[in-house]
């Protein structure tokens, strides 16, 4: 499951060393896989967001699936010597914003 953390320079007095430290704190502790990461300014603070995962979401992920390839005669094989697994990425659905 995606989760969403904003940090912003306001709370820290927009003291640029304190939020990074905390952006950095939550990074060490959370150990997130982040998806995206974005900054930007409201007012004169600066506003960082991530959209990201952590290892407890690992059962909701979509994993890897494996297919073998066919065996049947004529059939195009990935493999020319051997009848590997082939590993497939499932990606999820996702709207795009545009």
């Amino acid at each position: 499951m995606l989760h969403y953390k904003v940090f912003t320079s306001a709370a820290y007095g927009d003291d640029m060393a304190k939020l990074e430290a905390a952006v950095n704190a939550w990074l060490d502790e959370a150990q997130p896989l982040v998806h995206t990461m974005t900054q930007s300014n409201v007012g004169s603070s600066v506003v960082i967001s991530f959209l990201y995962e952590l290892d407890e979401d690992e059962d909701r992920r979509i994993s890897v699936a494996t297919a073998e390839t066919p065996s049947e005669t004529g059939a195009r094989q990935l493999s020319p010597s051997t009848n590997e697994p082939v590993m497939i990425t499932l990606l999820p659905h996702v709207e795009l914003p545009y």
